[in-house]
């Protein structure tokens, strides 16, 4: 039989009721591009028949806490060893307020003894000036209790990034990091009714099965709403600056796979990507989150078409939405900053 009438018939099955080795066919055979296409085409119906068709704007604060993580994980640059002042974390929500954005992510930072107390006493200091969407992520750094005291104030997600699904490379690429913390984390906030985004990173090395495995690990949390894709990139000075830079081609297909396993789950980019990943991302069926700003120290990213305002010393808004709704007005989508029940 021809692997295009193969490939219609895998598609179906995958439609209808996928498993692991369905999955892992489709992904293998939609390396061509004939096959691919139709893979985008089903999985982008699918994100519209269970997300709709609006996207939304989301916003971000990274780099807020130290990574305590030694030793250094071995594809990873962007770290910071200090605290983010509070009062300029909160000033910086209070400007992206301002500017209509109505979710934040709280990122950067993993402590494997823990920041319970140090996350708590933040959320705490934001919830007096702001009931903005919060969502966190510093790895496996809480306990079930604190879990418990995060959702009380109103944060609606805590995030577990996985990476990378295999043990043994786990191990080789963040050897100061622990795989099992990280489930045990995402098991937590499932007992617990937390909803909870991970993030999978695709170019480190992984096999396709790898990749199959991790996304059917991820289907069995009823509480995952966010999946994000880091498409690898070997930033100089680090151990893995060797490697090769992932294709984009190796990312949409992945994504388009697991829109078919995860069907109401966003999909999104994580690092690695850039705003011109956004349409491909789009046509293979990712989620409906755009992230439209950052905090950053930068006075001059170079990004042509982002707004910049200045919120402090040294410390600067960067509106990305003018360029994004450019790209996605394009598309036929429109935005907005309601942030969807999760």
């Amino acid at each position: 039989m021809p692997v295009e009438g193969t490939f219609k018939e895998l598609l179906n099955q995958g439609l209808t009721g996928i498993n692991p080795e369905v999955a892992a066919e489709l992904l293998e055979l939609s390396a061509e591009p004939g096959n691919a296409l139709e893979l985008f085409r089903a999985a982008g119906k699918m994100r519209d028949e269970h997300l709709g068709m609006t996207l939304w704007w989301s916003a971000g604060i990274s780099r807020i806490f130290p990574c305590r993580v030694a030793p250094r994980c071995g594809y990873c640059s962007y770290f910071t060893d200090e605290f983010m002042p509070t009062e300029q974390i909160v000033s910086s929500i209070q400007a992206l307020e301002s500017s209509g954005f109505r979710q934040v992510h709280l990122s950067g930072g993993t402590d494997l003894r823990g920041y319970d107390r140090e996350m708590l006493e933040l959320v705490q200091a934001i919830r007096r000036v702001s009931a903005i969407d919060l969502e966190i992520n510093l790895g496996p750094s809480f306990r079930r209790e604190t879990i418990r005291a995060l959702k009380a104030l109103g944060v609606t997600s805590v995030t577990s990034s996985l990476e990378v699904c295999n043990d043994s490379l786990f191990h080789e690429a963040k050897p100061g990091d622990s795989l099992s913390a990280r489930r045990r984390l995402m098991e937590v906030c499932e007992e617990e009714g937390m909803s909870v985004r991970s993030m999978i990173l695709i170019g480190l090395g992984e096999s396709y099965a790898d990749r199959i495995s991790h996304l059917f690990y991820l289907k069995q949390f009823r509480h995952l709403y966010h999946v994000r894709f880091s498409r690898f990139y070997p930033y100089p000075g680090t151990k893995f600056s060797g490697f090769p830079r992932c294709s984009p081609w190796e990312l949409a297909r992945t994504l388009a796979v697991a829109r078919l396993i995860l069907p109401g789950v966003e999909l999104g980019l994580a690092a690695g990507n850039d705003h011109d990943d956004i349409p491909l991302w789009f046509l293979a069926g990712g989620g409906n989150q755009l992230l439209g700003a950052g905090i950053t120290r930068d006075p001059a990213p170079k990004l042509p078409g982002a707004r910049i305002q200045p919120i402090g010393q040294d410390l600067y808004l960067v509106d990305k939405t003018p360029l994004l709704r450019q790209y996605v007005g394009g598309m036929g989508r429109e935005t907005t900053f309601e942030c969807p029940a999760k």
